[in-house]
């Protein structure tokens, strides 16, 4: 049952359309007729020039872009009028900044802000108290942020009833597409729009292979086969190996997926399309799928193929939005328990999700430097000496649009995050150290015949039974058990 967020006066009116990457909406001075020639705002804040300002120090992964000291003094000249803030930005590569970032937390290292889901351990970390708790701070301290992000996402950041970090308001709840070779559908007459589930995907994969028997219309790798099968086709929101709830199950009971009928039938499905030569051969041992491919699953959001630059894309909306646990926490911002300054990092947050010059300036750089306007609120990258994953940062709806996306993006994608439905088991993060012998073997098995399963290479009437007799003597019970004790104390049963 799709449930409305919750969205305040000033998003609705600050919102603006967005990037490729990124949401934009009004410069929140403009909206009150106050706004300077370059956007920025006039400042609100109690602090004055000759206060020290707070210099905060704000963790983010992927590497130091080349203009990072250009772009960080513009970022203070402005946080600093605004806030009486300065800001030191420290970047962990992407393969290092889990490891390294989980031994600063532990090891007391100082810091204020750190970008949280990429954190080895995370959640351990959040229910050992190494992030500030911000449930009381939220509402009274920042309370147009408390205000913009919409319920659903404080629930999913939300651990022994305590907010341990700021979600990222974007394309937090997952929806899912089929993708298509648009000039191939086109040719051969085939309305993807009537496309949601595999026995209507069907039809359209037997034309395409008639259109060219060489080929094979589903190219399918390893043990992803269709991107989101568990959710987007069989509706399971999973919780720790092996276990999972769905999504429309009032009761939040926690089972082992591999028994339920539905997905066996859509595993039968697949295994016929293997037979017929609609599946690649090699699936089951694809490591990485082609570039190219007729049709394929993916998660994304409103225009995100429009653009595509290889080969024209249409696309067709078959799941959700859906929140998840996992989908909220993919991004998120975390405060140090130990910081001396919670709420100045809090405000910075705060600006950051709530200002379009900050947010612009944060994402792009400087206007001229590194993007020129294309438009009211479109933009053309002009450099790339200024290059940082946006999606880290905050919200995708106060910024601007990046060339040819349209500026539309990001607010449809607003209007589509509306509609989301949440999983019965939202926030809830389980601890599988009770079961953590189960959870090595289980997984062992799972990997052992997933591949075969998803690519549809191996009968699953004869495979799965076979697996659930592994996985039975592998301890498959005792994690359900666990897991759904730990559940039901989470939502008070």
């Amino acid at each position: 049952m799709n449930k409305k967020m919750k969205m305040t006066a000033l998003l609705l009116v600050g919102l603006m359309s967005l990037s490729t990457m990124v949401g934009c909406s009004t410069d929140k001075a403009a909206q009150e007729g106050e706004s300077t020639a370059n956007g920025k705002q006039e400042s609100t804040s109690d602090a004055t020039n000759s206060d020290e300002p707070v210099n905060l120090v704000w963790w983010t992964i992927g590497n130091e872009p080349k203009d990072y000291q250009m772009v960080s003094d513009a970022i203070n000249e402005y946080t600093k009028e605004k806030l009486n803030v300065t800001v030191t930005f420290k970047y962990a590569s992407w393969g290092d900044y889990g490891k390294k970032l989980s031994n600063i937390v532990q090891s007391g290292e100082a810091y204020d802000i750190a970008f949280g889901s990429s954190i080895s351990g995370y959640a351990d970390l959040a229910n050992k108290g190494y992030f500030a708790d911000l449930k009381d701070l939220i509402p009274t301290v920042t309370p147009d942020l408390n205000a913009f992000i919409p319920e659903e996402l404080w629930r999913g950041v939300t651990t022994n009833g305590q907010i341990f970090g700021v979600p990222a308001f974007k394309d937090s709840a997952q929806a899912q597409y089929w993708v298509w070779d648009k000039e191939l559908v086109e040719k051969l007459g085939i309305d993807v729009s009537q496309i949601h589930t595999l026995q209507e995907l069907e039809p359209a994969l037997r034309k395409i292979k008639e259109n060219d028997p060489t080929q094979y219309p589903l190219i399918l790798a390893g043990s992803e086969g269709i991107n989101g099968f568990m959710p987007a086709i069989c509706n399971f929101d999973t919780l720790a190996t092996g276990v999972a709830v769905k999504y429309d199950d009032a009761s939040a009971t926690v089972v082992v997926p591999w028994e339920d009928p539905d997905l066996m039938e859509n595993l039968k499905i697949i295994h016929k399309w293997f037979n017929e030569g609609l599946i690649n051969p090699d699936a089951a041992t694809l490591t990485e799928a082609p570039k190219y491919r007729a049709v394929y699953a993916a998660q994304g959001f409103p225009h995100a193929w429009e653009n595509a630059t290889d080969y024209p894309r249409a696309d067709n909306h078959f799941f959700g939005p859906a929140y998840s646990t996992g989908t909220i926490q993919g991004s998120f911002l975390a405060i140090s328990a130990a910081s001396q300054h919670v709420e100045e990092s809090l405000k910075l947050i705060e600006l950051v999700n709530t200002d379009s010059y900050l947010r612009n300036l944060l994402a792009y750089g400087i206007e001229g430097e590194h993007y020129n306007k294309v438009g009211d609120n479109s933009i053309e990258k002009i450099s790339d000496r200024y290059d940082v994953p946006a999606y880290t940062q905050g919200t995708f709806f106060n910024m601007y649009t990046v060339a040819p996306a349209p500026e539309t993006m990001w607010t449809d994608l607003q209007k589509q995050q509306e509609e989301a439905f949440a999983s019965p088991a939202l926030g809830f993060v389980a601890n599988t150290q009770p079961v953590q012998n189960q959870i090595a073997a289980c997984s062992n098995i799972i990997d052992k015949y997933q591949p075969s399963l998803m690519t549809g290479s191996m009968n699953p009437e004869e495979v799965i039974p076979k697996m659930m007799g592994e996985l039975e003597k592998a301890g498959i019970r005792d994690i359900v058990n666990e897991i759904q004790a730990q559940l039901d104390a989470y939502l008070g049963k």
